[in-house]
């Protein structure tokens, strides 16, 4: 009987199957991994006001093919704007959910979102930048006042990438021939999640020194008492006099014997470092004061 060629290979094949060596190799399967949907929140939004030392949840929504779901857990951490450390921490996959609490600090944060993969998914990393930093701003008017007058105005102050705080006033670098009594009597500036599209105006007060006539007076009045050649008419002035540089004594010199007396304010233009505060936002300004 004569095999065809073909019937031969086929014989071949079939007796190569049924040899105990081929028919114990492993078999390999090979699987094409594919990137997961992903999607990062957080309740509140990063953006969101929020009270200082309130938790934040982080959600982390990732899916795939109906017939393979990701497993595994995802890795989240927190990013300040601030000094603070990051925080950190797992939450596991379940029904294509991932959840984890945390309380950032007061300032703004970014998050990251981090999946290592498995055997059907690829690795993938989702971040949620940070929002602009919270912040403040004020302008200053231009100050025009006379000598030995008080000057009163106001400055603006608004609230930026929604800022809420309290914020804390005072005058720096103020020139002694003037004052800027702004700490301790100014209110602070407080913006909340109710005014903080609103601008909000505060007084400004420059007080320029008037001088003090006494002394003056007593020396004209010493003079006086020179060009006259009465001795009872000396003696009056003389004492006028004395009495004048006794009042000047008395009101115009502090503890120890350190003049608290004044003089008139020169004309001049004056520089006043006005700086308001709020946690760790700081910002000043320069104050032009033109006394004329």
């Amino acid at each position: 009987m004569t095999i065809k060629a073909t019937s031969r290979i086929l014989l071949a094949i079939t007796a190569l199957a049924c040899t105990r060596a081929w028919s114990q190799a492993p078999l390999t399967q090979v699987v094409k991994r594919i990137a997961p949907s992903v999607a990062l929140t957080s309740v509140p939004a990063n953006n969101v006001p929020r009270v200082a030392g309130s938790p934040v949840e982080f959600d982390m929504h990732i899916t795939g093919v109906s017939a393979a779901a990701p497993t595994g857990s995802i890795q989240f951490t927190v990013t300040s704007l601030g000094t603070s450390a990051p925080l950190s921490g797992n939450g596991p996959i379940a029904a294509g959910l991932a959840s984890w609490t945390a309380t950032p600090a007061p300032e703004g944060f970014s998050i990251s979102a981090s999946y290592a993969g498995d055997i059907n998914y690829l690795p993938v990393n989702v971040t949620i930048p940070a929002p602009p930093a919270e912040d403040f701003d004020f302008s200053l008017p231009d100050v025009t006042v006379a000598q030995g007058a008080t000057w009163n105005g106001n400055m603006q102050v608004v609230s930026l990438n929604g800022f809420a705080g309290t914020i804390a006033w005072t005058c720096q670098n103020v020139p002694p021939q003037i004052s800027c009594p702004i700490t301790g009597k100014w209110p602070t500036t407080t913006f909340t999640a109710a005014n903080m599209n609103t601008p909000q105006t505060y007084p400004l007060t420059i007080v320029t020194s008037p001088g003090d006539f006494i002394p003056a007076a007593g020396l004209l009045l010493l003079g006086f008492a020179f060009s006259f050649k009465s001795r009872r008419r000396l003696q009056l002035f003389a004492g006028l006099a004395f009495s004048c540089v006794l009042l000047f004594g008395t009101t115009g010199c502090g503890s120890g014997g350190k003049s608290q007396w004044d003089p008139l304010t020169p004309k001049a233009t004056y520089q006043v470092t006005v700086t308001g505060a709020s946690g760790i936002i700081t910002h000043s300004k320069q104050l032009t004061v033109v006394v004329q």
